[in-house]
């Protein structure tokens, strides 16, 4: 089965969906920032776009980041995963909904995918 990680947790647990996935779960804390990961590759001129998400619940901390794919020396054309950051920012449900298109053309994107985000309270400080 061919699988594609779509996030990772701050202590290193990694969230994986079978590659024909369109949406997952997650639960993040306030203040906890969690990486949307999806297969992209941007020399086809497709991009991911986030369509839709509740600010009030969960914002992204950053811009979309394209990471390339290890690949030979000269190679072109190469895929790799684009990375988007979120963070929670009060206690709620919100749906993150990202689209796969060219951004010239017009009509349905190449992929929708929806991210269904639990943001939950602010997770204790650690007792030393």
């Amino acid at each position: 089965m061919k699988a594609i990680v779509l996030g990772t947790l701050v202590l290193g647990l990694a969230v994986a969906a079978r590659a024909d996935a369109d949406s997952i779960k997650r639960e993040i804390a306030v203040g906890e920032i969690v990486p949307i990961t999806l297969p992209c590759n941007p020399t086809t001129g497709y991009e991911w776009e986030l369509k839709a998400i509740d600010r009030k619940v969960a914002v992204p901390s950053g811009p979309i980041e394209y990471r390339q794919a290890p690949a030979g020396p000269g190679m072109a054309g190469v895929g790799g995963t684009c990375v988007l950051p979120v963070k929670g920012v009060k206690p709620g449900k919100t749906e993150a909904v990202l689209v796969y298109r060219r951004p010239w053309e017009k009509g349905a994107p190449a992929k929708t995918f929806k991210v269904h985000i639990k943001v939950l309270p602010e997770k204790p400080a650690r007792q030393p």
